[in-house]
This record gives C-alpha cells, sequence and structure tokens, in this order.
C-alpha cells in the first residue's frame, strides 16, 4: 500500500510539472513553429521540453551537450546547430516527462504482483526514447557520410575532368556540386555558398571536408589544398590519381555493405530454420502419440 501512494506521488508531481510546462512553455511557441511537422509530427509539446531546459535542474550541460552541439555543427553547421541541440534535448525532457507521468499514473493503480513489470515497462521505454531521440541526429551524420563516400569517386572524376579541360577550379566545383542530387553534392553547394559569401575556395572546400565527417573526404579536401598551391597543373594530376585510389575504395566499401547485408540475413533464417525443426519435431510427435 506504502508503494502505491509513492508512485501515486510521484505521479502527482509529475503531472503537476507536465501542466506548469506546457504552460509555461506558451512563450516559447515561436521556437516550434516553423518546424516541418513530418519530422516532428509532436511539435507542439516540444515547448514542455524548452521551458524545462531552462530551469537550473534540468538544463542541457556537460558531455551531452558537447555531443549534441558537435554533431549538430556537421549537419546545421554554424548557423543553428545551437538551436538543434536544445531541441534534441527539448524533444526527449518532453517525451520523459509525459512517459513519467503515464507510468507512474500506471504503477499506483496497478495490482500488487503487476507494479514492477509496469514500472520495468516504464524505464524500458524511456531508454527506448534515449536512444531513438538522442542517436537521430548521429545515424543522420553516418547515412550521409556513408552516402557521401560513394559516390565520392565520381564526383572526383567529374572535378578531374572539367580541370584538365581547362576549367577554373571554382566554376568546375559549381558545375558538379549542381550537376546532380545527393548527400556529397549538398554539401558541395555549402562550400559554394561559402565561396559566395566571401570565403577562400580553400576554407569553403575545407569546410566541405569537415562537415562530411569523413576521414577520405576530409583528407582529400587537406591535399587538395595544398594542390591548389601549386597551380591547375599540379591539381589535375591530383585529382586523376585520387579518382582512381578512391575508385578501388568505392569498390571496397560495397563488398563492406555486401557482407553487412548477408550477416543481417543470417537471423531471419535462423528463426525459419527453427521454426522448420519445430514443425519436424511436432509432426514427429504427434506420429509417436499414435
Amino acid at each position: 500500500m506504502l508503494l502505491k501512494v509513492t508512485f501515486l506521488i510521484f505521479a502527482a508531481g509529475c503531472t503537476l510539472l507536465f501542466l506548469i510546462a506546457l504552460r509555461k512553455g506558451e512563450s516559447y511557441e515561436a521556437y516550434v513553429e516553423n518546424l516541418d511537422p513530418k519530422m516532428y509530427p509532436m511539435k507542439d509539446f516540444y515547448v514542455i521540453g524548452f521551458f524545462l531546459n531552462d530551469t537550473k535542474a534540468f538544463r542541457l550541460r556537460g558531455k551531452l551537450e558537447e555531443k549534441l552541439k558537435r554533431e549538430s555543427k556537421l549537419i546545421w553547421d554554424n548557423a543553428y546547430y545551437e538551436y538543434y541541440a536544445i531541441l534534441t534535448w527539448a524533444q526527449f525532457l518532453s517525451a520523459a516527462l509525459f512517459t513519467c507521468c503515464v507510468g507512474f499514473i500506471l504503477c499506483g493503480f496497478a495490482a500488487d504482483a503487476s507494479m514492477v513489470m509496469v514500472l520495468g515497462i516504464m524505464v524500458l521505454v524511456l531508454m527506448a526514447e534515449w536512444n531513438l531521440i538522442m542517436s537521430k541526429m548521429k545515424e543522420a551524420i553516418q547515412k550521409r557520410k556513408e552516402a557521401s563516400d560513394m559516390e565520392f569517386s565520381n564526383m572526383i572524376l567529374k572535378l578531374s575532368l572539367l580541370i584538365n579541360s581547362g576549367m577554373i577550379l571554382r566554376e568546375a566545383w559549381e558545375l558538379v556540386a549542381y550537376g546532380k542530387e545527393g548527400d556529397l553534392y549538398d554539401l558541395m553547394r555549402k562550400a559554394c555558398e561559402y565561396m559566395r559569401n566571401g570565403d577562400s575556395d580553400a576554407a569553403a572546400i575545407n569546410k566541405f571536408g569537415v562537415l562530411s565527417d569523413s576521414a577520405e573526404i576530409m583528407k582529400f579536401s587537406s591535399t587538395m589544398i595544398q594542390g591548389m598551391e601549386k597551380g591547375n597543373s599540379e591539381l589535375s594530376g591530383f585529382l586523376m590519381d585520387q579518382a582512381a585510389e578512391q575508385l578501388q575504395h568505392k569498390r571496397q566499401l560495397a563488398l563492406q555493405e555486401g557482407e553487412k547485408a548477408a550477416g543481417k540475413l543470417i537471423i531471419p533464417l535462423g528463426i525459419t530454420f527453427a521454426g522448420i525443426i519445430m514443425i519436424i519435431v511436432s509432426a514427429a510427435m504427434q506420429s509417436l502419440s499414435f
């Protein structure tokens, strides 16, 4: 009985905090107004998290703040990275507080034998929310990195052909960037924007490498900057060598992806095999019973 009362007190506290945060969060509506509802379907509730983040107890801080800002900067660059880092934290706070409200209420009204199970489910839901929300940017960066690595050799080949034909680097870069859709070309177009906004070609290409978060592309961009200092003749030769090297790297990536796909098939094949064994054993048991 005492445990149930404790759970109901927690439920009352979480519910009161939820209602206060929802009411006070109205002043944060401008923070979520322009979010895409397809990407953020529960965006109206994120004001709860924004309000909680402005309190001392729930403020984003420490290593988690550094991690989210680092990941956000790779996606949104320097313009909005702080906002999207806090948005991710606000998403988790909003979802976690709602889960605690529902979870403690269910624990308070559950039978004695079911309380531990309900509490365990609540903890699992909180862990799932943490993993889903906090890893979203990391997964997006990894997905973009893999797509960029696969397209990288084609991009270098196009760039080298244009420069060998006599085109200057900036013109060749823009022509390649706007000639095709894809994650790698989106990053190239960002570099074009940097160039138009006053950055040097070398600075823009360096940012292109950093935003890709790919060791191969960062190595390419730093080496390319060194080649730019020696002139177009050195640069075109470097690009041809890089194209051949990256083509081999692309083949290795394709083989690795094939191995990963084969590994993923092991589990469904194992389940299917176990099902077949169970059917055979069941049929054999039925025949023996006669």
